[in-house]
C-alpha cells in the first residue's frame, strides 16, 4: 500500500456508525441510501455498520413487531444511544424515527441522527483535544507496526498488543476474534505506541504470562480483510488489473474457501477487480476485502495495463488452475 494511499485514508473523518435491530430488508435498503444522499447535510455522517462486529455508536430498533419489542426490553447495549424505529412515537424512548421515514421535519433521519451525535459529542468531552492522539484501533496498529523498533499499542485500558517488526512477531492476550471486533471498529479511540525497552527480553518475560509470539503477517493480513468494509483502502485501484507476487501462506493466515480460488486467478495474471469476482463468482465486496488483506502484507501488484480476457475465459483459467491446485495437494496427501 502507498504511503500516501494510507495516510489519506487514515486522515479522513469516520463516520459515525448505525446498527439495525429486526429493521427490514427494504428499510435497510431505503436508510442506506438516504445516508449517502445526506453525506453533505449530515455533520459527523453517519453510515450503516458493514459487519456483524463493528462496534455501533447507536442503535436502532424497530418497535413494530415481538422481535424488535423483546430487542428493545431485554437487550442491553452498554450504554450506546438506542433509537425507536415505529410508526408511532414511542414513550420512553429519547428518539423515534417515524415510518414511513423522512430525510428531515420532525422525527426525521436528520433531525433524529444529529440530536443523537449531539449527545455522543457531550458525553466524550476528550474528542478532538489537541495533544491527545484518538484514531481507529486498526490505524494504532498500522503505526505500530512501522515502528522501526518494538513497540507496544496501549488504549485507556492498559496494553492491548506488542508489535516486534525486526522479528516479524506480535503479542497479544487477546483471542483472534477479539483482535478482529477491535480492527472492524470504526470508533476512534485514545492511544499511544510506547517503544519497548528491551525488546530482546520481551519473549521471556511474556511468556511467564503465557502470551507466545504469533506471526505479525497474521495481524497485518486481518487489519486488511476487516477494516476495509468491501471497499479499497487505498492499495489498488478498482480500474486497473492486480496480481499477486506470490501465494499467501494460508497455512498461518486465517482465510475462507473463495480465497484459494481468487488467489489462484491472481498468481496467473493480472485481472481487474470486478473480473475477479465475476470469474469467481464472488461478492465484489468479498474481493475488495481479499485485495485490501494481499495489500497489507505486500504481495498485491497492481497493473496499468487493462485486462484483455473475456469472463468467460477467466472462468475456464480458474477451473484449470483450481485443478492443479486440488491435484498438487491430493498427491502431496498420498506420499
Amino acid at each position: 500500500m502507498s504511503d500516501r494511499g494510507q495516510v489519506d485514508s487514515e486522515n479522513q473523518p469516520r463516520p459515525l456508525v448505525l446498527s439495525l435491530a429486526s429493521v427490514g430488508a427494504d428499510e435497510e435498503r431505503y436508510l442506506r441510501s438516504l445516508l449517502a444522499l445526506l453525506k453533505s447535510y449530515l455533520d459527523p455522517q453517519w453510515c450503516l455498520a458493514a459487519r456483524l462486529g463493528d462496534l455501533p455508536d447507536a442503535v436502532l430498533v424497530d418497535l413494530d413487531g415481538p422481535e424488535g419489542r423483546q430487542v428493545w426490553e431485554n437487550v442491553h447495549f452498554g450504554g450506546i444511544p438506542r433509537i425507536a424505529l415505529s410508526r408511532d412515537q414511542v414513550l420512553g424512548a429519547e428518539w423515534t424515527l417515524l415510518k414511513p421515514i423522512k430525510t428531515g421535519g420532525p422525527h426525521s433521519v436528520t433531525e433524529v441522527l444529529t440530536a443523537v451525535a449531539g449527545k455522543l459529542q457531550l458525553s466524550d468531552p476528550a474528542h478532538d483535544v489537541p495533544g491527545r492522539s484518538k484514531a481507529t484501533f486498526a490505524t494504532l496498529t498500522r503505526r505500530a507496526s512501522h515502528h522501526p523498533h518494538a513497540a507496544d499499542l496501549v488504549l485507556a485500558n492498559g496494553s492491548v498488543l506488542v508489535i516486534d517488526p525486526a522479528e516479524k512477531v506480535f503479542y497479544s492476550s487477546r483471542t483472534t476474534d477479539e483482535l478482529v471486533a477491535l480492527l472492524r471498529s470504526r470508533r476512534r479511540l485514545e492511544g499511544k505506541i510506547v517503544p519497548v525497552t528491551s525488546a530482546d527480553k520481551l519473549p521471556a518475560r511474556l511468556a511467564r504470562w503465557g502470551i507466545k509470539p504469533r506471526p505479525l503477517e497474521e495481524l497485518l493480513w486481518l487489519t486488511g480483510l476487516v477494516t476495509g468494509a468491501g471497499e479499497s483502502l487505498g492499495g489498488w485501484n478498482p480500474r486497473e488489473p492486480v496480481r499477486l507476487a506470490r501465494w499467501p501462506d494460508f497455512a498461518k493466515l486465517p482465510y475462507r474457501q473463495g480465497h484459494l480460488k481468487m488467489a489462484a486467478m491472481l498468481t496467473a495474471d493480472g485481472i481487474l477487480p470486478a473480473k475477479l469476482a465475476e470469474a469467481c463468482e464472488s461478492a465484489m465486496g468479498d474481493v475488495a476485502d481479499f485485495l485490501n488483506a494481499c495489500a497489507e502484507i505486500g504481495i498485491l501488484e497492481s497493473k496499468a495495463a487493462h485486462a484483455s480476457v473475456s469472463a468467460a475465459d477467466m472462468k475456464a483459467t480458474t477451473m484449470d488452475i483450481w485443478r492443479g491446485v486440488v491435484g498438487s495437494l491430493k498427491r502431496k496427501d498420498s506420499k
